[in-house]
């Protein structure tokens, strides 16, 4: 639940961050749930509580990343939100008349028609007219599985969408305002009139969807299909200062081996084991950084490896912590536990490499997770 700024009806609420897709993984891998189903199929499926969810990711990723004018994006649906579910501000707090757009949220059986929306439009007359808030700039219903032509021919003709209100004032929209019925007096027939019906559309699910292919949750949601892995990286010629966590506990485990400090490569490179240790650790490293670009480019999403790399950590603990065992023996039985560990239904699953499993030691030690020698 979204905290809001104060106790006050319809106070503005921080909009949180949209929590992880439940079935994520299966969703991406296709477990058990029937994909591939097209995403306007999926789209139309969703429960209210996914359908919220699935705006919160489109407002708070595509609004305001793909908008420059928009500085804040809040969310007010619910009790005293005066017909308010979305707001976009396009100008900061200090702005003397501060301009804003509306995304008004409708989750229906079935497609949006005239009659419910009118009753949504009647609200903002209401209160622009009573001065509660300024008329937005654009009003946008959203809706998961479109609105009817008629409705969209009102859309598409704004003097007759006015007209429609007004006419059908009393059918749908006199007692959907408020908790009395509202009249439509003549004071408010006339603000009516005035009003600038242009504002008003819809988003149409497939651009929605388009829009919505943009943030970087589309993938978990839909489970469109990951593509071929690249090749792995190989590593630099010269070592990258993001690579000195694990390199530094190398040397200190090569150091412990040939019984003196470890520095630089050229302390041992005469010495074939050692060489060849160090020259795999770094090809092992780079190959779990390939499974890094493969979760943030495709998926979206560099969370899915850091969740993979703590698997590692937890499943492997009892081989890097045991502490009868040399720096040099706790790297080698990880690495070979690592080639043992079940990881389940993970996403990155099926793409994980055998130099991935070992890559992912390195990894560990890399982000302190692991130490091979005592301090």
């Amino acid at each position: 639940m979204a905290k809001k700024a104060d106790d006050k009806p319809g106070a503005p609420e921080v909009l949180p961050s949209p929590s992880p897709w439940p079935g994520a993984n299966a969703r991406l891998l296709g477990l058990g749930v029937g994909l591939p189903v097209s995403e306007l199929d999926r789209l139309a499926q969703f429960s209210p509580a996914e359908f919220e969810r699935f705006t919160l990711e489109w407002a708070s990723d595509f609004l305001a990343a793909k908008i420059p004018e928009i500085v804040e994006v809040q969310q007010r649906g619910g009790a005293g939100d005066k017909g308010r579910d979305v707001i976009a501000w396009l100008d900061p707090t200090t702005a003397p008349k501060r301009r804003w757009r509306l995304y008004q949220c409708k989750h229906y059986g079935s497609a949006l028609g005239a009659g419910t929306a009118a009753g949504e439009i009647a609200k903002v007359m209401f209160y622009t007219q009573r001065g509660d808030y300024t008329a937005p700039e654009k009003y946008v219903f959203i809706t998961h599985k479109g609105v009817t032509s008629p409705f969209q021919d009102l859309l598409d003709a704004p003097d007759e969408l006015r007209k429609f209100v007004i006419n059908n004032w009393d059918k749908y929209c006199r007692e959907e305002v408020r908790k009395e019925p509202l009249e439509l007096t003549e004071d408010l027939r006339a603000h009516i009139d005035n009003f600038d019906f242009t504002i008003f559309g819809a988003k149409q699910p497939l651009e929605l969807l388009n829009e919505h292919a943009a943030t970087r949750y589309h993938l978990t949601v839909f489970g469109a299909p990951l593509i071929d892995r690249a090749n792995p990286p190989a590593p630099p010629s010269e070592v990258s200062p993001g690579e000195m966590g694990y390199i530094t506990q190398l040397f200190d485990v090569i150091g412990e081996q040939i019984g003196s400090p470890v520095s630089s490569l050229s302390d041992f490179s005469h010495i074939d084991k050692h060489r060849r240790l160090f020259d795999r650790s770094r090809l092992t490293f780079y190959s779990t950084e390939g499974l890094k670009e493969l979760a943030r480019d495709q998926m979206a999403d560099v969370r899915f490896f850091h969740s993979l790399l703590n698997e590692f950590s937890d499943g492997l603990y009892h081989w890097y912590s045991d502490a009868q065992w040399s720096g040099y023996q706790r790297l080698l039985n990880t690495v070979k536990g690592a080639q043992q560990i079940q990881l389940g239904s993970h996403a990155l699953a099926p793409h994980v490499l055998a130099n991935d499993r070992e890559g992912m030691c390195h990894q560990m030690a890399n982000e302190g997770l692991v130490q091979w020698c005592e301090p």
